[in-house]
């Protein structure tokens, strides 16, 4: 994973950083001092798929074709490597010798840099040196980017904080600093993009009027049916955009590393404060058509989360994607979100997310205005996990089916409310989980009855799985309010300050090991 701090920033966020990583230092030797402390993993390896155990819950691939595995794996459930593109063979070709001027408030770097991509060839590569680069016009076939990516064309800078992209852009519709549509074999890498909004950011999750800086910053989708793929988006620092900082839609085998996102202008409903969104196609329902998107890795990105409506998002009927080892500290609403538009066969793992204002994962959403959200799809898989003061570590709702829960690690502070929260969610199996920590009312897992959303998802837990967990530690232990066919079995639950168990009147065929 790339460094925890790539860079260091100034005044109040420096400070903030360096407050946050005494946080991290400190839940670590919590963790390494406790006698029952989970021990240390070994290096992260490809994972061949959740470990089948007799009665476990099999994956269904209703209606989305014959994929029956999560994560990164093919149809028939082997594992695979995402291909990511090499370094450039050919020329690099260096912008200022097309007249972009390093120095900042020059009058318009953005046509230097398309005339530069313009003249490469595939193989080659663009440089952007260190200085600060002026986007103040659009591409004359694409008013809504500054720049347009060309398939086999890399474009880098000297350095996260060293080559810098101020644009123009701000609040037109659909607006994006840099756009690749149908793309293949692309590095973009080593700088950052902002803006000249000089307004405040976003701060309230209900305020849809709050606006500023370009839509996004570098947004990835398909071309007449061809998705984009084998692209790279490694090292960017992005702040000051409106809607996403990274958006890829209808894509394949793309890889975002090492990137650092921070200060949305806005985190208002409609879509706006995504740090990094994966979505499919809204009315996608067809795994073998060209723009299916599946086998995208978000991996190792650092996620500023004061000004982010969700840090990660994964939308629409996208599969068999990767969300690892990413830093989150604080969002206003869940952290990685699979929004509720029938995600399914994800894996999310060994994740850090601290001090979200809701859920550090939730899979199943309430929202929508255009696009109603509800359940998210079936099979996804969150495992080995690092959730610290969230209001909820992990959230499942709305009818979300046959969610695999495992091996994580959950520590509550003081207005935690739950560590794992399941409603609506037949099939859902929670296996291994750590929970400690919590006040007065704080529960490490809770089963109760799923109000719907506009009746949609109304329900109760059915078919849950509640093995292995470990509680010590915590306020109460597990609370079940609504349920049938649940099955609790070989859970420890040790030192709780308040119940140790709790289940409601009136709710039959329990069965507890």
């Amino acid at each position: 994973m790339k460094e925890f701090v790539r860079n260091s920033r100034q005044g109040s966020s420096h400070l903030w950083w360096m407050a946050l990583s005494l946080v991290l230092l400190l839940t670590a030797c919590i963790v390494d001092k406790s006698e029952e402390s989970v021990e240390s993993e070994d290096a992260v390896e490809e994972s061949e798929g959740p470990v089948k155990k007799e009665g476990a819950v099999e994956p269904v691939p209703l209606e989305h074709g014959d994929w029956g595995f999560p994560g990164l794996v093919d149809r028939s459930g082997e594992p695979i490597e995402v291909p990511t593109p090499g370094p450039a063979t050919g020329k690099t070709l260096d912008i200022t010798d097309f007249g972009a001027d390093p120095v900042p408030d020059s009058y318009d770097d953005a046509a230097a840099i398309r005339e530069a991509l313009e003249a490469a060839e595939p193989g080659d590569e663009i440089l952007m040196p260190a200085g600060t680069y002026d986007l103040r016009s659009t591409d004359p076939a694409d008013k809504s980017a500054n720049i347009v990516l060309r398939s086999g064309v890399d474009l880098r800078g000297e350095g996260q904080e060293s080559t810098v992209l101020l644009t123009s852009l701000d609040g037109e519709d659909d607006s994006r600093v840099i756009r690749g549509s149908g793309v293949h074999d692309v590095i973009v890498a080593d700088f950052t993009i902002t803006s000249h909004h000089e307004g405040s950011l976003g701060d309230d999750p209900d305020n849809g009027d709050a606006s500023g800086g370009p839509m996004y910053g570098i947004y990835l989708g398909a071309h007449e049916g061809q998705a984009s793929s084998q692209v790279l988006v490694e090292n960017l620092g992005i702040r000051r955009f409106e809607r996403h900082a990274i958006s890829v839609k209808a894509s394949r085998e793309v890889t975002l590393s090492g990137n650092y996102i921070s200060e949305a202008t806005a985190v208002g409903p409609g879509g706006q404060g995504y740090g990094i969104a994966i979505e499919g196609s809204a009315d996608q329902r067809d795994p073998d058509a060209a723009n299916d998107s599946r086998h995208n890795v978000v991996i190792g990105n650092t996620f500023d989360g004061r000004h982010l409506r969700h840090a990660i998002l994964l939308q629409f009927p996208t599969h068999n994607n990767l969300v690892a080892d990413n830093i989150i500290v604080g969002s206003h609403l869940d952290a990685i979100d699979l929004h509720g538009e029938g995600e399914y066969l994800n894996e999310v793992r060994e994740n850090t997310v601290i001090g979200g204002q809701r859920a550090g994962i939730a899979l199943g959403n309430s929202g929508g205005s255009k696009n109603k959200h509800d359940a998210s799809g079936h099979g996804n898989w969150v495992h080995s996990n690092d959730l610290i003061g969230n209001r909820q570590g992990v959230l499942v709702i709305l009818g979300t089916p046959d969610t695999l829960i495992e091996d994580n690690r959950i520590t509550a502070a003081e207005d935690s409310k739950v560590g794992i929260e399941v409603r609506n969610a037949p099939g859902t199996e929670l296996r291994g989980n750590h929970i400690t920590g919590g006040t007065d009312g704080f529960w490490a897992i809770r089963l109760s009855k799923d109000r719907g959303a506009d009746g949609r998802g109304i329900g109760i837990p059915s078919g849950i799985k509640i093995e292995s967990n470990v509680i010590r530690q915590a306020a109460n232990g597990i609370r079940i309010d609504a349920g049938e066919d649940l099955s609790l079995v070989e859970n420890v639950v040790d030192d709780i300050d308040g119940a140790k168990q709790r289940v409601a009147d009136g709710i039959n065929g329990v069965k507890v090991e």
